[in-house]
Parts: structure tokens; C-alpha cells; sequence
């Protein structure tokens, strides 16, 4: 089937989380976690956004790409709130790679001031639901820095297997940094 005339939910939900598409208005959300403390600071290195999105309208212009990048199946950028509060914790991406495979990256961020909660896991576990049940993905992949131990050790707890490793391959501050690349195929995925 053609990937535009997949079926396919916009919004779905775990036990704490509720991960969408973005809709009109979602900027201020964007914009306010990413001003909030040093957030900026902390994702710049790992999220594109951090550098891009530095006014209101900037955000507001970028959850509306991303809105039509999911209408037109280029790429999957979920919002991630917490259900109880209705805060905006982070964001999930979802890169298609191959459709022919089909593969595809998955990419993932939590507001820093929420690590350590489990938010992360939870959004990447049910995303990987997503992409097995509803994209029929046959493997997905992370790619992440070796110096961010949080990022690779929650590909490992969700069953990925490392694959490959590109040695010192960029560099900031003086400081080198590899990237990891993991996978888990169809046939990985464990029952839940």
C-alpha cells in the first residue's frame, strides 16, 4: 500500500503520557520548554530545534511543518504531555529511512527537568508499537552520541541491539564524540 493512503492515528496514549501530531497552536509549548532554564543550552547539541526555533512565530512555524510533514508521510514529530498535568515533556521523531524495507529512525527528547521519570522510555516503547503496528516497519533504528549514556542505555532497555559504532567522529569543545547505531527488527520485538 502507498504510504499516503496508510491509515494511521495521529494521537495515542500510555499509562502517564498522551503522544500527538502537532496542531495549530502547539508553538507556545515548544517555545516555553525550550526557554525554560537552560534547556536550550542542554538540547542544542543533540536537537536541531534548539538552534532553529528562537522566537515564538519560529515555533509556531516549526510545529506546523511538522504537522504537514506527518499529513505528507515524510517524517513523524509527535508532542509528548503528561496526561495528569497536561505539560509538554517532550518530543518523539520518527525518520522514514527505506519505505521499501520499510525502516525507520527513531528519535526522541525530554524536557530536562523531567529526566529520570521514565517519560522517555514510556513515549519510545509505545512509539515503537506505532511503527511495528501501524507504519509495518520491518526495523528501526537509533543513532546516539556515545557521551549520551541516558539515550543509549534506553535503546538497550527497549531491546535494540548495537550494531555499529563510528569511532570519534565529531567534535565539540575540544571533545570527541562517537555515535552509536542500534536496530530492532520485527521479529526482536518483545510481547508486551
Amino acid at each position: 500500500m502507498h504510504r499516503l493512503l496508510l491509515e494511521i492515528p495521529s494521537r495515542f496514549e500510555t499509562d502517564r503520557l498522551v503522544l500527538r501530531m502537532y496542531e495549530k497552536g502547539d508553538g507556545e509549548y515548544l517555545f516555553a520548554l525550550l526557554e525554560r532554564g537552560n534547556n536550550r543550552e542542554l538540547l542544542e547539541e543533540h536537537l536541531d530545534e534548539a538552534k532553529e526555533v528562537l522566537t515564538l512565530e519560529d515555533a509556531e512555524i516549526k510545529v506546523r511543518e511538522h504537522a504537514a510533514e506527518w499529513i505528507s508521510r515524510e517524517r513523524f514529530v509527535m508532542g509528548i504531555w503528561h496526561k495528569e498535568n497536561e505539560a509538554f515533556t517532550g518530543e518523539i521523531w520518527i525518520e522514514p529511512k527505506n519505505w521499501e524495507v520499510p525502516s525507520f529512525e527513531l528519535g526522541y527528547y525530554i524536557d530536562p527537568t523531567r529526566e529520570g521519570e521514565g517519560f522517555a522510555t514510556e513515549a519510545a516503547r509505545r512509539s515503537v508499537r506505532f511503527l511495528f503496528d501501524d507504519l509495518k516497519a520491518h526495523k528501526v533504528i537509533i543513532i546516539t552520541r556515545d557521551t549520551n549514556e541516558k539515550s543509549w542505555k534506553l535503546a538497550e532497555r527497549l531491546g535494540f541491539k548495537r550494531e555499529g559504532y563510528l569511532r570519534e567522529c565529531g567534535i565539540k569543545n575540544g571533545k570527541r564524540w562517537g555515535l552509536y547505531n542500534y536496530g530492532l527488527l520485527r521479529d526482536e520485538l518483545e510481547d508486551e
